[in-house]
């Protein structure tokens, strides 16, 4: 499938990505032909104390320093402001995803390692061929997972880990949205993880209503968790990516013929 088909054309598709993430899957969906219409549903909150007790690793001597994701390079910039690059520049950085590599670049930062296989596991395997790191720090979400962690540790590894950021769900007034869903002026909703699956009920504060749109979402784990939340899942990405769930909803919606909504 092609992404310039206009194959979700007249559809208006709700992204709850966090504002500093919506940019690129809103751009994807007008390319499509739909509106995108930005509902966040996290929001990043910076956890400097923990970022800044990081500063004597990255002052002395060479480290391994890892990101998994985009919002952690931001937050670790964000928080040692123009130090950022000066500090990442003896070491060797460590990047899981194309996004968090190329988020790094923008700030002259260098990545010594990428994994193909972008993901946890795919480092982990990774490191099985270029060999474990003596000392690593990971900067990862509050809530992220410990597994890397846990096994580098098992592999002889130093890994220290710091909790650079946590994702909360905004607070703002959400009527608006409410009532172009009760309006049926919403045709779909992307989730892209269980937490945004939480938030995203909790601020429509109604099943019912959270369950007018069609639902699609970027992996099977999401739909279980978007299930055992109450919601019905219509779409489910092949591959874990928001243009995979674009592809998903539009076969959907090809399958269903399901009308389009007019935005008024």
């Amino acid at each position: 499938m092609i992404a310039s088909d206009q194959d979700l054309a007249g559809r208006n598709i709700l992204i709850t990505r966090s504002e500093d993430q919506a940019e690129s899957t809103a751009s994807a969906i007008q390319k499509r032909g739909a509106k995108p219409l930005l509902f966040p549903c996290l929001e990043m909150e910076r956890l400097d104390d923990n970022i800044r007790r990081s500063l004597s690793k990255l002052q002395h001597g060479k480290i391994n320093i890892l990101f998994t994701s985009s919002n952690g390079v931001h937050a670790v910039a964000e928080s040692l402001g123009s130090a950022f690059s000066i500090l990442m520049q003896p070491h060797k950085i460590i990047a899981v995803g194309e996004k968090t590599g190329d988020t790094l670049r923008r700030f002259g930062i260098k990545v010594g390692l990428e994994p193909e296989n972008a993901s946890q596991a795919g480092l982990a395997e990774q490191f099985k061929i270029s060999g474990t790191p003596e000392n690593l720090l990971f900067f990862r979400a509050e809530e992220g997972s410990d597994t890397l962690a846990e096994a580098l540790t098992a592999s002889g590894s130093h890994v220290t880990t710091i909790h650079a950021y946590r994702m909360q769900c905004p607070d703002s007034d959400a009527s608006e949205m409410v009532d172009q869903l009760r309006q049926h002026q919403v045709d779909a909703v992307l989730l892209g993880s269980p937490k945004t699956v939480r938030n995203y009920i909790h601020r429509i504060g109604s099943l019912e209503v959270a369950n007018i749109p069609s639902i699609a979402v970027i992996s099977p784990q999401v739909a279980k968790a978007a299930e055992e939340a109450g919601l019905s899942v219509q779409a489910v990405a092949k591959t874990a990516s928001f243009d995979a769930m674009l592809d998903a909803l539009a076969d959907y919606f090809n399958d269903s013929g399901a009308e389009n909504h007019v935005s008024s």
